[in-house]
């Protein structure tokens, strides 16, 4: 062991972070301006003109990827990525977390 290292149990957390500022809504005022469309942000979006919820209705909502429906959903993925690509049959397609 280093002997020069303070030993774990003597050692203070600061008060204060970095990050602290960001976590208080305060240090966010309302805008002043706001936009013409209000479904902007990072929650709900614009949809295009037509868009309605039966888009999405063979989608796999809330289903694990281990799911029979999850699993066919990322095979179907895989299987049409390698045929846009133009592939060969040989070569293989993956999907990772990222």
């Amino acid at each position: 062991p280093c002997s020069s290292a303070p030993p774990l149990h003597s050692l203070t957390m600061p008060d204060k972070r970095p990050g602290d500022a960001l976590l208080n809504p305060a240090a966010f005022p309302e805008p002043k301006v706001r936009p013409n469309n209000p479904n902007f942000g990072s929650g709900s979006c614009a949809k295009r003109p037509g868009w309605t919820g039966d888009a999405i209705s063979d989608a796999a909502l809330g289903r694990s990827h281990r799911s029979s429906l999850g699993k066919a959903k990322l095979a179907e993925a895989i299987d049409e990525t390698h045929a846009l690509l133009g592939l060969p049959k040989d070569y293989l397609v993956g999907i990772v977390p990222a």
